[in-house]
This record gives structure tokens, sequence and C-alpha cells, in this order.
């Protein structure tokens, strides 16, 4: 299942929501039409999963509050089809609700086809549609390789038009793809292209660490002794992935995208969170194609754990450039989309399809892809000595060229 919070949010203005909700009024199972004595608020609605699949079980969130205290008979996500049929799900039943918002969570999967969802709630015989309706609108698609495909005619977020996908890796299967699309060792690092002491990192990158499943792959960072086989002892593993399978692709100039949940699941030895999540360096990049003898580096993003909500969007490349924006939300709460435009006069840089940085430097060269989780050995950012993993997950990697 890809899981991608595709969000909604809404403004609530009490006041003046009554006169639009009663506009809206349906009957999703039956029965009256007469207003509500109580206004009920959507202020947020979303679902994890962007781009569903025919089958696919996606999970619906949304935030209700009310004006005032108000009993409800029944509340549902109401969906209907492009026929009008109704496939409503999430039914709770005497649910009370009032000025503290809460939070509803159901799950389904859907036959191919396009579908309008919102949230209803019934008093009696009489059905409220809450606006606003539709909340959202999705299309389950069909896809002959299982979902392994990107959905067809996808363009990157915030980069307009007119890309074709080159590359990819949607991580629907059940185990990464080692031979075609990635390789575990990179020449970015020292020591077989697993670990790199003298650039500030503790961890040694095995295969073992990147996991695929549900939709995504989730690389594990775990504070565990490793000899390498250049004899070197190592505290930490983790894992990292590189776009140099026996496909072969490479680019210079492309539009790269990764949609990712950086550091998360900081964990104790017992299993219990860390609230103190230093220590963990994820990062998207580019780096030299091999036989590539200089520097040719492009970083969609790196994060320093310790800080998590500023990114670091930097060029190595031509003239280079960056800049370090502050995010208005925790880059390890959920999924975000992160994208390069790297094009022959400069690079400019996307956050969940919002351009954030431009720059002037671009590759001379052809470059590959690199997904990771690295553990950070500087004094001070290192892990919590209590910490003993933390993850990152990637939903999907996709390349894209005009």
């Amino acid at each position: 299942m890809r899981r991608r919070w595709r969000g909604v949010l809404i403004p609530v203005a009490f006041g003046t929501l009554l006169s639009t909700q009663g506009s809206a009024l349906a009957n999703p199972l039956g029965g009256g039409s007469q207003r509500a004595a109580a206004t009920v608020a959507v202020q947020e609605f979303k679902r994890d999963v962007d781009y569903p699949t025919a089958g696919q079980t996606g999970t619906f969130t949304a935030k209700l509050a009310a004006d005032r205290a108000i009993m409800v008979d029944e509340l549902v996500f109401a969906v209907r089809d492009s026929s009008d049929a109704r496939l409503d799900f999430g039914h709770r039943t005497n649910v009370q609700l009032g000025t503290t918002a809460q939070t509803f969570t159901a799950s389904r999967s859907f036959p191919a086809g396009t579908f309008k969802i919102w949230m209803a709630y019934r008093q009696g015989t009489t059905w409220t549609n809450l606006a606003p309706n539709p909340a959202q609108t999705f299309t389950a698609t069909k896809s002959s390789s299982g979902g392994e495909n990107p959905p067809t005619g996808v363009q990157p977020q915030g980069g307009g038009t007119g890309w074709n996908v080159k590359w990819w890796d949607e991580f629907n299967g059940t185990s990464v793809d080692w031979g075609t699309k990635w390789r575990g060792n990179s020449s970015s690092l020292a020591d077989h292209g697993r670990g790199n002491k003298g650039n500030q990192q503790l961890e040694y990158n095995l295969d073992r660490n990147c996991q695929e499943r549900d939709g995504a792959v989730t690389i594990t960072a775990k504070r565990e002794n490793h000899t390498s086989p250049s004899g070197a002892v190592y505290g930490w593993t983790s894992c990292l992935l590189t776009s140099t399978g026996s496909s072969g692709y490479t680019f210079k100039h492309a539009f790269i995208e990764s949609r990712a949940k950086l550091t998360y699941n900081v964990k104790d030895a017992n299993g219990k969170p860390v609230s103190d999540k230093r220590g963990f360096w994820p990062a998207f990049w580019t780096w030299q194609a091999d036989g590539v003898n200089s520097w040719q580096e492009t970083d969609a993003y790196e994060q320093y754990s310790d800080n998590p909500r500023k990114l670091h969007l930097t060029s190595h490349a031509g003239s280079g450039g960056g800049c370090q924006p502050t995010l208005d939300f925790d880059p390890g709460d959920g999924f975000h989309t992160y994208g390069a435009d790297i094009s022959p006069t400069g690079t400019r840089f996307y956050i969940d399809g919002q351009l954030v940085c431009t720059v002037a430097g671009t590759p001379s060269e052809n470059t590959n892809i690199i997904e990771d989780l690295y553990v950070y050995s500087r004094p001070g950012s290192e892990p919590n000595p209590a910490t003993v993993s933390a993850q990152k997950s990637v939903d999907y990697v996709r390349v894209w060229q005009r």
C-alpha cells in the first residue's frame, strides 16, 4: 500500500459555515433533509494514497469539530462512484461531537474508477453532508504490473507539464530490486562503498537494512557492531540505495522526485520512543556516475535530525549554490515530496510542489541517485546514548526528462 497523505486544510468559521452546509444537505443512505441544530465543521481531510491502484487499501482521516455539543446517530465517510453508487465506509454510531476537534480514520480499497468522498452524519432519518462536498475526488487505476509503474502521465509536483518518466521505483513489491534498479554500495563512500568514517558517519551500510513492503522501502539504522571486510569496526548499520543497477540509467539533466518520511521511529532498547532524535542524516541526492572523475553532486535534501525542520538543498556542481529552508512541519511526522529540477541553466528545488530555492549550479557530467539514512558522528549531534534505531521510508523515486 502506497502511503501518501494528501491533505486538505479547511479554514473553520463556525458563524458562516451553516449557510454553506445547509445548501449541501443530501441523503447518502436514505431519509429526510432538515437542517441540523448545531454546525459541524471539517477542519482537515486527507488520505494516505495519492494515486491509488485498484484493490489497494487506503486510509482516510477527517478532523471534525462542532460549535456546540451534538450527538449524531451515525457518522460515515460517504463515497460515490461515477454512476452514483454508494460505497460508504467507516461507519461510527452514537458519536458525541463538540468544540474540541476529534480525528476519525477509516480504511478500504476501491475498484477501478473515479470516486468522490466527503463526511456525512445522520440524526434519526436525516442525513447532513459536511462541506466541502466533495472533500476530495480521486481515481483508482488498473495496473498490468501490479502497481509497479507510475500512474500514466504523472508529472512532477511543481515542475509543470511535458515531462516523460524515464526511471522509477514505486516500491510496491516484497523485496528491493537489487538487480535491475539498485545497488547497495556507492563510490561516494569508502570501505567497499559502504562506510565512510572520514565523512562523520558511524554506520556501515548493509542491504538487509532496506525492507520493501506495504508500498514503501524502509531504511533502518541500528545500533549494532559490524566488522567490514577491511577489518574496520562500526557501531551502527544502515542501508543506502543507489540507482546503478543493471539497467545502467544515468542522467545529466532531469527532474528527480522522492516522496519520503524522514527520520522517525527513533527508539530505545525497550522499543520505546526517544524524544531526542539527534544523530541521523537522511538525504536524497545525486552523485557522479561510475567512470566520472569530477564532483557532480545535487542534494535534493539533506536533514540533520537534531534540527529536523531545517533542510539543506544544495548544488555542488558547476556554479553551485543552495538554501536551508525551515519547514512548518516535521518531515518525520508523515510523507512529503522532495524534488529538484536539474536543468542546463541551473537547479530548482521543490518541497510538496512549492518552489523553495533556485541556484545556478548544474552538473556537467552524468549522475545517478542515492537514498540513504546515515548516522552522524559530529560531537554534540551524535545519537543519544539511549537510541538504538531510527528509520526513513521512501514511497517512490521518479526521474523525468523532456
